[in-house]
């Protein structure tokens, strides 16, 4: 049956691929292994139509990974912005260097090595290898994992069928055709098996998906709904415009949540409104500061509640600080929630 269903897909595939930027083909026929080295890292928790374009802008700045090694932090996570989970970006320049150090700046085309990087975990290393270097592996995302829990008709949560998934999915993994496959069971899951209403009617191997027989395929996979409600955290962030229009900014912390990234002043966020302590800056124009408006943003793991304040000043009151012109802020590397935060001052 795997085989057959294997069979399938890649015909499909070959009239029905998405044309995605960094399947850009090299002179062995294959993705270039930067392009796929990236674009991992981008994919990570953010959907294909957002990275496409970054990923654009990425590789004309850092067309290759001897360019990537040789940048730094604050430039990787100014051009992040927007993507979120900035984590990725770090990792993503500490692999880089690594590689460059370690592998002549070549990606490494074996799961010890890839494993290894800052950032890679099982399926990042499995992709690099199937896709990159048609390796005989078979990664688990959410596209492959739904549609081999449909073949099969799994009815638990993923969480409890993770090694079923696994196993299930060896039996797919193609000697020869790697890249092609793994390129084909990601688009399929993402045009025809889809997450909500797949399309059963027009699906290449719905004789073979037991869930599509026994016509449970709507609730595979089984969801699990949170137990627990999502954390809340407050805060009150403070946006200080001069006469010339410009907003004041400054750099966050080194460690905790969008380390390193550019703000503008606000305070520390906590989870118990009362514990809110005005942030040093703020407190020297208590008197002048005015409620603005508020803001809910929603991270992975919290909701954050804030209270925005704006106020006119001088430029020369405020010695060795940044500002960015208000008419940049949506290209400099503020991340999502800040620029969120300024268009309330507007």
């Amino acid at each position: 049956m795997e085989k057959e269903i294997n069979t399938k897909l890649l015909r499909w595939y070959k009239k029905n691929k998405r044309i995605l930027p960094w399947r850009v083909l090299d002179l062995n026929n294959l993705p270039i292994p930067y392009y796929i080295f990236v674009s991992e890292y981008m994919l990570q928790q953010t959907t294909v139509p957002t990275v496409i374009k970054k990923f654009n802008e990425f590789i004309t700045i850092w067309p290759k990974i001897d360019n990537l090694a040789s940048s730094n932090e604050e430039k990787i996570l100014n051009f992040w912005s927007g993507l979120g989970y900035y984590s990725r970006a770090r990792n993503l320049l500490k692999a880089a260097k690594k590689i460059k150090k370690n592998f002549n700046g070549t990606i490494p085309n074996n799961y010890k090595d890839l494993i290894d990087l800052p950032g890679v975990g099982e399926y990042t290393a499995k992709a690099i290898l199937g896709i990159a270097y048609n390796k005989p592996v078979m990664p688990l995302d959410a596209n492959i994992e739904r549609i081999i829990a449909r073949i099969y008709a799994f009815q638990e949560p993923k969480n409890k069928i993770k090694k079923k998934l696994i196993d299930k999915s060896n039996l797919f993994i193609s000697k020869n055709s790697s890249t092609n496959l793994i390129q084909a069971f990601m688009d399929y899951g993402s045009l025809v098996c889809s997450p909500r209403k797949p399309n059963c009617n027009i699906c290449s191997f719905q004789y073979y998906c037991l869930s599509y027989k026994k016509k449970i395929q709507n609730t595979i996979p089984l969801k699990i709904k949170p137990t627990t409600l999502k954390r809340k955290k407050y805060s009150r962030a403070y946006i200080f415009c001069n006469e010339k229009n410009e907003i004041l900014i400054r750099k966050r912390d080194s460690n905790g949540m969008l380390a390193s990234m550019l703000e503008v002043p606000n305070d520390k966020w906590v989870e118990n409104k009362k514990n809110l302590v005005l942030d040093n800056i703020a407190n020297n124009f208590k008197k002048k500061i005015k409620l603005k408006g508020y803001l809910n943003y929603s991270f992975s793991h919290f909701d954050l509640y804030i209270e925005v304040y704006f106020t006119k000043v001088k430029k020369n009151l405020f010695k060795n600080y940044k500002w960015i012109n208000r008419k940049k802020i949506n290209n400099s590397g503020l991340p999502t929630v800040m620029k969120k935060i300024i268009e309330i001052g507007n």
